[in-house]
């Protein structure tokens, strides 16, 4: 299927496609591109958008969140008000389990550098044990064992000062690791990697067509990405529609391809029966939601998810992106 460029629009900017609660919508949400549905329908004028969540991590989005949960906001599924083609978030935003993080609470990088500074300040390892017991609910035990066991080493004043020092910024180094492999670490890692492939894709005009993050707290440079790129090209494929999407209502080449080989009807692939999605969007009706399109999540967030589905329903003015993992 072939896409005209006046009707889709690559990253597109959070204020062309929220219409509220923009800094949160930023906090939260990652919008991949946007499509005009009369690419499909030349009567219907209406822009729709990919996004996806930067919750994606360890489980599902939205699953210790089931007080927040809505008609279409639950376990990977977000669902959107659609006004004047833009979209406003329909649940609460403690919906998303970082919500309940407090403003106040700190890093583990951040324990271990007010230890480093007032490492000599403890009389004893009791002392120290007490003052680590009131970040028990942040601080790694990997870390605090280390800082417990290292402690009359750092603060020795025969050790060798040097040494203390390395240690000291080793210890640094795995506190951020730590920080790294939790929710907040999360969403700082499929942000980095979303602007990385944002920033290939305006540098190339066309998107890094392979997982961008690799599962990995480890982030490539762009160049590195492009070295990649270079050396692997031949091997990669961009997604058949815009180069961006890989399937907009079963019109693309693959899934026409797998319709007629299995003998699917259009109405059967519409159940979406034979998918691993958690939630499907159905109207009071009991009628699945206008399926508009999908995309590959992996490709533009560390954690991102296999398929990305966009649904629609008219009537509703209801958009619904729900994440799929295979």
């Amino acid at each position: 299927m072939n896409l005209k460029q006046e009707y889709i629009r690559y990253f597109p900017a959070y204020e062309d496609v929220f219409a509220s609660d923009i800094e949160k919508c930023r906090m939260h949400f990652l919008p991949i591109c946007s499509i005009n549905l009369k690419c499909v329908d030349p009567d219907n004028d209406q822009w729709l958008h990919f996004v996806s969540a930067k919750e994606i991590y360890d489980g599902c989005v939205g699953q210790e969140t089931e007080h927040w949960h809505t008609a279409y906001c639950k376990m990977d599924m977000l669902g959107f008000d659609v006004v004047d083609n833009k979209y406003v978030f329909e649940a609460d935003w403690n919906y998303f389990a970082i919500e309940k993080t407090k403003q106040s609470e700190v890093s583990n990088l951040e324990v271990v550098q007010v230890y480093r500074n007032k490492r000599k300040d403890f009389q004893n390892i009791e002392e120290l044990k007490e003052w680590l017991s009131f970040y028990k609910e942040i601080i790694r035990d990997s870390v605090s064992s280390t800082i417990l066991q290292k402690h009359l080493f750092y603060t020795n004043t025969s050790s060798d000062q040097g040494l203390v020092e390395s240690l000291l910024d080793r210890l640094e180094k795995q506190a951020i690791e730590a920080d790294q492999d939790c929710l907040m670490g999360a969403y700082q890692i499929n942000e980095d990697t979303y602007q990385l492939a944002k920033s290939f894709y305006k540098k190339h005009k066309h998107i890094y067509p392979s997982t961008i993050g690799n599962y990995s707290s480890k982030i490539y440079t762009l160049e590195q990405l492009e070295n990649n790129y270079t050396k692997d090209r031949e091997y990669m494929e961009n997604p058949e529609i815009g180069g961006i999407l890989d399937d907009i209502q079963f019109l693309s080449k693959s899934e026409q391809d797998y319709l007629m080989k299995y003998n699917v009807s259009l109405k059967e692939a519409k159940k979406f029966e034979g998918t691993n999605l958690i939630e499907k969007p159905f109207d009071k009706d009991g009628n699945i939601f206008d399926y508009i399109g999908r995309l590959t999540g992996y490709l533009f967030q560390g954690y991102g998810a296999d398929c990305v589905y966009l649904f629609y329903d008219k009537e509703l003015k209801k958009a619904v992106i729900c994440f799929e993992y295979t």
